[in-house]
């Protein structure tokens, strides 16, 4: 699959409104799934923070990031058939027993401005932009998907955040195929303990 190949469903075909209702759902982890870092993500928050320097940058994963499990399914232009591969990837860690983010206070994001792409691109995900029943699982769980008001978003705007989100994932899987899947390679500021923890 490429970018230009992503489908919209029906539901989201003349566009919706939307709006965050701060109600802090999507900050808390359990088992509603991970929130993805990649590099930009992370020297954005950095910068932020005023981190800066290698040992910054790892005092920053200890504290802040997890190493998670990804897939992406990749075909190569000479291949007759395309693969899904299995690596490791970053994300978010959450904290306390409602397992929320660390940025997240008093319900509002305290990093707003340079929060990552996934929180910036909910609800136009991919998986929920491309299929209805994604779409209408999340919207049990989001305040923002069941009132629907605020501010407009129309079908090329929703399609432009999934294909960004698709290039993101496409560009860093490439990446570590390049560096035969050794994320550390990608990341060297990231200490070898928490790939030993995670394993």
């Amino acid at each position: 699959m490429t970018s230009t190949e992503i489908k919209i469903s029906k539901n989201l075909e003349n566009g919706i409104k939307f709006s965050c209702q701060m109600c802090g759902d999507c900050c808390r982890g359990f088992e509603a799934g991970e929130v993805y870092l990649y590099k930009d993500d992370i020297l954005r928050l950095a910068k932020f923070l005023n981190i800066t320097g290698m040992k910054g940058l790892r005092n920053f994963a200890k504290k802040y990031v997890k190493v998670i499990n990804d897939s992406f399914f990749w075909k190569d232009p000479d291949a007759q058939r395309g693969k899904t591969y299995r690596f490791k990837t970053l994300g978010f860690r959450f904290t306390g027993e409602d397992e929320h983010c660390h940025f997240l206070k008093d319900n509002k994001c305290s990093v707003h401005e340079m929060r990552p792409f996934q929180c910036r691109s909910f609800p136009f995900w991919q998986m929920m932009v491309s299929n209805r029943n994604n779409f209408e699982r999340y919207t049990k769980k989001c305040k923002g998907l069941q009132v629907l008001k605020g501010k407009y978003y129309s079908r090329e705007e929703i399609l432009n955040w999934a294909k960004d989100e698709y290039e993101i994932e496409k560009n860093y899987f490439l990446e570590m195929q390049k560096h035969n899947f050794d994320i550390l390679k990608v990341y060297p500021f990231l200490p070898k303990e928490m790939l030993q923890k995670e394993a």
